[in-house]
């Protein structure tokens, strides 16, 4: 874990602190080294930077600030898409007029600047962390349905409800009762803001959340899952085969269709009977195929064109119009260049595999661009 060890400087600090290349300038008159960092990935850079930033505008202000919206997460420790949003803060008397924070390099990573946002409504309910006032994630969350893109505030709610219920998929009946109730209390909060441009929006938004997702990777197809399909979809779907217990990324129980998200940690983690982690994935696979369901993979590098894998989706879904029902359409659009440039977050140049691609596995030519399916069940080829 990354721990991060402050400067407060002026014109008359010690030059071996000054000079020191490990020591990294985040403001004018604030520093910080990284303890902790050698083998760190470099998100956890990001964030690790971030938080220095929170840190440092609240020791250099003259007022009291509360953070909010993706500040409020950051402290909370929960993961969002963006990973260098804008500092949004609540200041308690004047509006706060500040430069963007400077670019921080630190070895081969560089943190892109980033500005300050200055959030005119006070929050409710205030938590104290690490010294730093936040408002509470229910209110950050909410704040971010109403006013982001509806990518970036699905995956926000997704992960918030997560943290929050504890959500553990070895108890299912009890973390989705606890799912429901934080659901029935971001519902509550989002009730003062009804005369808000964005609360249909934001309503269906917190209607389709899932605190089931582990990661944001899952939670960002859950959202284009949601924005295709109105039935029921299932996190965490459990499934006995005759080879073990496993648990659907994202089920369609009526299509019997199971979405899986390939993180590289499904394949690294190490085994102790003897067995590759490639072996028990296959055998997974082909576990799940005889009993029937259908199973079409998404990687990280899909989510490099979401259009694409919005069309793939829909192909395999058995939708052949676009856009779906009103509800589905609400909670759509495209995320912007300014929201998913290569300063908002960490792009893959990686390329899916094709080792497993058949023909009858790519999606009508007129979706778009072709993502595989990796298995199809016996069962439901014959009905094709």
């Amino acid at each position: 874990m990354i721990t991060l060890e402050t400067f407060r400087t002026h014109r008359h600090s010690p030059r071996n602190i000054v000079d020191d290349p490990d020591v990294l300038v985040i403001r004018r008159g604030y520093r910080v080294r990284l303890h902790g960092d050698h083998n760190a990935q470099p998100w956890e850079i990001w964030r690790s930077i971030n938080i220095a930033r929170l840190h440092a505008l609240d020791y250099q202000s003259t007022q009291r600030v509360v953070f909010t919206g993706n500040s409020s997460l950051l402290l909370h420790g929960i993961p969002t898409w963006s990973t260098n949003s804008w500092i949004e803060a609540w200041p308690s008397k004047t509006v706060l007029h500040l430069r963007p924070f400077p670019a921080v390099r630190h070895r081969q990573t560089v943190v892109p600047g980033t500005p300050v946002i200055s959030r005119s409504r006070p929050p409710r309910t205030i938590v104290h962390i690490g010294g730093l006032e936040a408002e509470s994630p229910i209110e950050a969350v909410v704040r971010l349905a109403l006013n982001e893109q509806p990518r970036d505030a699905f995956v926000a709610l997704c992960m918030a409800t997560h943290a929050l219920t504890h959500f553990d998929r070895f108890k299912l009946e009890e973390s989705r009762r606890r799912c429901e109730q934080t659901r029935r209390e971001m519902l509550e909060e989002l009730s003062r803001f009804s005369s808000h441009h964005g609360f249909p929006r934001a309503k269906a938004l917190i209607e389709a959340t899932d605190g089931g997702c582990d990661n944001i990777f899952e939670a960002a197809v859950l959202w284009v899952v949601r924005t295709l399909y109105p039935g029921e979809v299932v996190t965490q779907f459990e499934i006995h085969g005759r080879y073990g217990h496993y648990f659907g990324d994202i089920v369609i129980p009526a299509l019997h269709l199971i979405i899986e998200t390939d993180g590289v940690s499904k394949l690294s983690l190490p085994r102790s009977d003897g067995l590759s982690a490639e072996h028990v994935w296959m055998r997974r696979q082909q576990d799940l195929i005889n009993l029937g369901w259908n199973i079409f993979r998404v990687s990280w590098a899909d989510l490099e064109d979401f259009a694409a894998l919005r069309r793939a989706i829909a192909s395999h879904l058995g939708i052949r119009r676009l856009p779906p029902s009103s509800e589905c359409a609400r909670i759509w659009a495209l995320p912007s260049a300014e929201c998913d440039g290569p300063k908002r977050r960490i792009h893959t140049k990686r390329h899916r595999s094709a080792s497993f691609v058949g023909a009858d596995d790519q999606p009508d030519s007129g979706f778009g661009s072709p993502i595989p399916v990796l298995a199809r069940s016996p069962a439901a080829s014959e009905q094709q």
